[in-house]
């Protein structure tokens, strides 16, 4: 149209703000052109020219739901390809922004439904559910969806990690032609997700399926190898012309209390998780504490139930209202009569023939707020008691482990043993050297560290290409408030349960997903049309 004579046309054209950024219209393009990134830029011409008042819009606005999403996933645009029953269109939307629907579909805290605005009408869409939907699907298929690669390219990146963020910076990078080798000290890939997640949560095919699809663009994963004992790190500088780490944080923090190191039957809750995922069930099943609320805890509580420990209960320092895990887990973790005690704390471990034999605690009262913005515990004087018990699990949060890297390397670490690298790029002082994840930004979620290996392998492209790893990082996008008019309310469908009788006793997925026609529904309850940009009417 500029080419035509058309320019006044086109940009005063209020058209031109009705895109939301769903970017559904790349699968009907013969050439697979995003059309979102084409507004973006004739809206930015239209503002510089006079066209529109920049004071009139929100730049870089889009539905609520994908602005706050870590991976700025296009919900609005599987949410739709769902109603409209495009669901390999709808996993592809979803593909391009993150590498594992299925995982995120269960275990994700769905930030994203946070500011819905559908909720201001009725209740949030589904959008965690939905997105479980759409992958299942694809796994349930013969042949799973696989994207499309560039043609192979000569570099080489190593990444030292098999958990969300090493595998999400493998996925794009061997979508982009690198060869990408990925090492893990376990012997499974997919770090937390395999070892620190009961089964009851996330179904360990599901993870397999997923990490398959990175298999199948040429990553290759090699397991029972631990970087700085069985490779060095300098043989690593040697062959990859990149290096990205993303270990997360496998050491666990300790008590600091008498007795935590002198008895036998004291452990971490990682360490707890990590023997069951492996296989390796306990030989006694006794009276167990977990002192902790955070989702370990909980996942060590629920855990150990199924397995019939006795007496399993969770000391917890604050009341419920302050408990770091998810509210929806703590539901559940009540609803399996795990006993929660709050205002509770250790004082000492007590043992007896060089076992752990019991607990001394002591009742708490909240006064003011501390540095983490919750009320401080208090002790209350006197009110010592004591809990029998033959296992104290602790689970009180992870610090990232170092010792693999040689000195020499002169790595800038930052408070609280975190590898110091930048919060967009993933760079580290020391070229060539990207790092991201928990290890970067401490203990965060699933999505969160896959949002982090995205913008990190998009650094490693750069970098490789000889660009500013940190020029064009993208835009700072916005939600955008909408507020239907005459729209019925529609009830948010509930998704389908294990019985509670069941899942009490068994390790299988609690809950079961949609089936195609309440996916179809609650996909239907979107509005479709947030983000449409302008905060005047168009």
């Amino acid at each position: 149209m500029i080419k035509m004579g058309l320019k006044d046309q086109l940009l005063s054209s209020p058209t031109l703000w009705h895109c939301t950024h769903c970017d559904t219209c790349r699968f009907v393009c013969p050439q697979n052109v995003c059309f979102s990134s084409v507004v973006d830029a004739l809206r930015e011409m239209a503002v510089h020219q006079g066209y529109r008042a920049e004071k009139d819009l929100e730049k870089w606005g889009t539905a609520p739901c994908k602005a706050t999403c870590p991976a700025h996933i296009s919900i609005p645009g599987f949410v739709g390809a769902i109603a409209e029953g495009r669901f390999e269109e709808g996993l592809r939307l979803i593909k391009e922004e993150m590498p594992f629907p299925g995982i995120c579909g269960r275990i994700c805290p769905h930030p994203c439904e946070t500011n819905c605005n559908r909720s201001r009408l009725d209740k949030p869409i589904a959008i965690e559910y939905l997105k479980r939907f759409l992958a299942d699907v694809d796994i349930s298929k013969e042949s799973a969806y696989v994207p499309a690669k560039k043609p192979k390219k000569k570099e080489k990146v190593a990444v030292i990690g098999a958990g969300p963020a090493g595998l999400t910076v493998a996925y794009y990078l061997a979508r982009e032609g690198y060869g990408v080798t990925v090492f893990e000290k376990l012997p499974i890939a997919g770090g937390m997700l395999a070892v620190g997640i009961p089964e009851f949560r996330l179904p360990k095919n599901i993870l397999r399926a997923e990490i398959e699809v990175i298999k199948k663009l040429g990553v290759d994963v090699i397991c029972n190898v631990e970087i700085g004992k069985d490779l060095g790190y300098t043989e690593l500088q040697k062959k990859y012309q990149a290096v990205f780490i993303g270990i997360g944080c496998q050491r666990s923090l300790k008590l600091h209390i008498p007795g935590e190191d002198e008895w036998n039957g004291v452990m971490d809750g990682l360490t707890f998780l990590r023997g069951i995922n492996l296989g390796n069930l306990p030989a006694s099943k006794g009276r167990l504490i977990i002192i902790g609320g955070g989702n370990t805890a909980l996942d060590c509580a629920r855990t150990a139930k199924r397995l019939e420990y006795q007496d399993v209960a969770i000391l917890y320092r604050r009341s419920r209202e302050e408990m770091p895990a998810n509210p929806w887990e703590v539901e559940d973790a009540i609803a399996e009569d795990i006993d929660i005690q709050y205002l509770t704390s250790p004082v000492k471990i007590l043992g007896e023939n060089g076992k752990v034999s019991g607990l001394e605690c002591m009742r708490i009262k909240l006064g003011e707020l501390d540095a983490s913005g919750r009320p401080r515990p208090v002790p209350i004087e006197g009110s010592e008691f004591m809990i029998r018990t033959d296992i104290v699990i602790t689970a009180l949060g992870q610090t990232p482990d170092l010792t693999f890297l040689p000195h020499e390397l002169a790595l800038n670490a930052a408070p609280g043993g975190l590898i110091r690298a930048d919060s967009q790029t993933g760079l580290t002082n020391v070229p060539g050297l990207f790092s991201g994840g928990d290890v970067a930004t401490g203990p965060a979620t699933v999505v969160e560290a896959i949002a982090f290996g995205k913008k990190a392998a998009l650094s490693i492209d750069k970098y490789l290409k000889g660009d500013d790893p940190a020029a064009n990082r993208g835009p700072d996008w916005k939600g955008l408030e909408y507020i239907a008019g005459n729209i019925e309310r529609v009830e948010r469908q509930s998704i389908p349960r294990l019985a509670l009788s069941e899942r009490k006793m068994s390790f299988k997925e609690i809950d079961l997903g949609f089936n195609r026609e309440q996916a179809k529904c609650e996909a239907e309850r979107c509005f479709r049309i947030c983000g449409i940009q302008g905060t005047k009417p168009l």
